[in-house]
């Protein structure tokens, strides 16, 4: 997946690494979000209280 960021205060040197391997930042920040929501809906007990009420 790539998903290069382009931002104003990107470097030449990371610009060409973003080419190369992708904007693993980027990717790390999405899997991270992905992993919290994951969590979240896991750890999520209320439509378990809502029946038992």
């Amino acid at each position: 997946m790539n998903t290069a960021t382009h931002t104003p205060n990107a470097t030449p040197i990371y610009e060409k690494l973003v080419k190369e391997h992708g904007d693993v930042l980027a990717e790390t920040r999405e899997a991270a979000e992905r992993s919290q929501l994951k969590a979240s809906q896991a750890l999520d007990w209320s439509d378990l209280r809502r029946h038992h009420g």
